[in-house]
């Protein structure tokens, strides 16, 4: 994995205060209004949020996710994950006979899940 350069680690600190100035801006919306897709356009602008300082923290470690060996830990994520993609799978196949925006977000925010159980789950290896 490349390690970023000083400018790009600037435009991530960047982004990050982008993104938290938009929560905000949304969060006071979503507050006024009570509209609950504003509440998840804020749960995905905190998630943005979270990668970019991930990617920045782990940028000295070459992206590498550390291991601490926990094997229960381990299979605990591991069956999470297991039903994560179950899930994947059956929201997809129901999908395609029901659409449904708000199912397409829903796949969308199990794919998150999916990829930071895994992550859970080689962290514990």
């Amino acid at each position: 994995m490349v390690q970023l350069k000083q400018a790009q680690k600037n435009q991530l600190k960047a982004l990050i205060r982008e993104f938290k100035r938009l929560q905000s801006r949304l969060q006071t919306i979503h507050n006024k209004t009570g509209y609950e897709d504003l509440g998840h356009g804020v749960l995905a602008l905190q998630i943005a949020q979270h990668t970019v300082e991930e990617t920045l923290e782990h940028t000295g470690l070459g992206g590498e996710i550390q291991h601490k060996s926990n094997p229960k830990a381990h299979r605990q994520a591991k069956e999470w994950h297991k039903v994560v993609k179950g899930m994947q799978a059956q929201g997809g196949r129901f999908l395609k006979t029901h659409p449904s925006e708000d199912l397409e977000t829903a796949l969308k925010a199990l794919a998150i899940a999916e990829g930071s159980l895994q992550e859970v789950a080689e962290h514990y290896e």
